[in-house]
């Protein structure tokens, strides 16, 4: 009997640095994205498999429990074991912490956070019982310093680096790797939004903003959402196991 194909999770594997992601992992494995825009979802998958690749998805919100379940089940149903999960999906909103929605906040901390844990407690016990998987938890620059304006979003990627390494602890032993990738600015939706804002508060061009937010990289350029999915392609390798529970940072420098 052939052996199980091997299989990644991706959450917020539709659009952005999700996608990506799902892209280059699935030519390592299958993939399975999950997200809540089953028309990005789609598009996701129909690009991957004209790759000669294969992949499958799951419509559903990530602080559903069910959701992280049915992923696992679709992985099953066609045979793959989830070797690697990437915890990717989340939501940043900014501003002044004195004034900031209650209500928003909980939400940022559900979706980056516990829609983490849903995911990683679905799928651990399966990576327990064969001895050996990568979970990957999206953290940012914003999960190892402090940013004005954006307190809820860098509480929920504090967490995440905190996650990282207390699972890093805990299962180290048994074969499971995890590690928290903090990206800088990526180009995408979220930076843009950055930039809108910036420019908007301090009477700048979009241009100009996009200047400011690149100089925030000693390299002096917002990072492409394909270099984000080759670290992860990298940590999922398992040549460094090592890695587990440190930061991965991809700053530039910074």
């Amino acid at each position: 009997m052939d052996k199980p194909k091997s299989a990644t999770i991706v959450t917020g594997g539709g659009r952005g640095i999700g996608r990506a992601i799902a892209k280059r992992m699935a030519r390592e494995c299958g993939a399975i994205l999950v997200g809540r825009t089953e028309e990005d979802l789609r598009s996701a998958v129909a690009e991957i498999e004209t790759g000669g690749s294969e992949a499958t998805y799951v419509v559903g919100d990530v602080r559903d429990t069910a959701v992280a379940a049915q992923a696992v089940a679709a992985a099953e149903k066609r045979g793959w074991e989830v070797r690697n999960l990437v915890c990717n999906a989340g939501i940043g909103k900014g501003g002044p912490t004195e004034t900031f929605d209650p209500e928003l906040w909980k939400t940022i901390m559900d979706v980056n956070v516990n829609g983490a844990f849903n995911f990683v407690r679905a799928c651990l016990p399966g990576m327990l019982k064969r001895g050996r998987g990568n979970i990957v938890l999206m953290s940012s620059m914003a999960g190892l310093k402090g940013n004005s304006r954006i307190a809820a979003y860098n509480a929920s990627k504090h967490a995440l680096v905190g996650f990282a390494r207390s699972l890093a602890v805990e299962h180290g032993k048994r074969g499971i790797v995890a590690v928290p990738i903090c990206p800088g600015f990526v180009a995408g939706e979220m930076t843009d939004r950055t930039i809108h804002g910036m420019a908007e508060r301090r009477g700048l061009t979009e241009e100009e903003a996009r200047d400011r937010v690149a100089r925030q990289n000693p390299q002096h350029r917002i990072m492409p959402p394909e270099e984000v999915a080759e670290a992860v392609a990298f940590v999922c390798s398992g040549l460094v196991p090592s890695l587990s529970g440190s930061p991965l940072v991809l700053g530039g420098g910074e």
